[in-house]
């Protein structure tokens, strides 16, 4: 699958989303990305101690299902994400910046209520939040993601971007408080592995991206105000 076949894809399932008259989210992250091998190679050439494209900010947006028996929930997800590093000073390397678009299929297990007859947003039924909001989720998803480096204009030395098709798989805890029957807010905490991704031009060597991801997500219910004026 190419680039653009897989934007437009993302594209079609973000309008199909926001076009729905049904539950959706919107997602805003904080990414505290590790690339151990291409920052040890980055920080070795270039002379320097920095993190390598860390902190690193995403948005996305999802749609809600779940089962009907149990409380396990479903979002598939499209997202964006992006990050920079720059090297001012440091040599012939100015900046090396990161962006990627992708897929994330969240399952969410609510533990403690699983049998429970929930109908969220989980703040309308009786019973202590905790039992009623806490979930576990497990994520598989997957990316197209971008690097690219940029030098001086005085260097001769030039690199082209990257581009990798990324596995990923996250786990994660949340824990959902609701505002109004229209609105949920529901902080994140995830951790989010990535298969690995090769570059032979400029650094010879491969990283696998782990990220600890902090996550809030804005769930969204007009349903509820439809259902009400019936």
């Amino acid at each position: 699958m190419s680039l653009n076949q897989f934007n437009l894809i993302c594209i079609l399932f973000f309008i199909t989303i926001i076009s729905v008259s049904a539950q959706y989210g919107v997602r805003l992250a904080y990414n505290n990305n590790t690339y151990s091998n291409w920052e040890n190679a980055v920080n070795l050439r270039s002379n320097t101690n920095k993190k390598l494209l860390s902190p690193g900010y995403q948005i996305g947006v999802d749609y809600w299902f779940k089962l009907k028996k149990r409380r396990i929930e479903f979002m598939p997800e499209i997202f964006y994400s992006q990050s920079k590093t720059n090297y001012d000073g440091t040599g012939t390397l100015e900046a090396i910046k990161a962006n990627a678009i992708g897929f994330n299929f969240h399952t969410q297990i609510y533990a403690l209520d699983l049998e429970g007859d929930c109908d969220c947003p989980t703040f309308s039924k009786e019973g202590a939040s905790i039992n009623k909001g806490l979930f576990f989720h497990f994520t598989p998803g997957l990316m197209q993601h971008t690097t690219t480096a940029t030098f001086a204009p005085t260097s001769s030395f030039a690199v082209n971007p990257i581009k990798h098709t990324v596995f990923r798989v996250g786990v994660g805890v949340g824990i959902d408080f609701g505002m109004s029957d229209f609105l949920t807010i529901t902080p994140i905490v995830s951790y989010y592995f990535n298969s690995s991704m090769a570059w032979d031009e400029y650094l010879q060597s491969k990283a696998n991206l782990s990220q600890l991801q902090f996550t809030l997500r804005l769930g969204f219910r007009p349903d509820y105000g439809r259902k009400r004026f019936r």
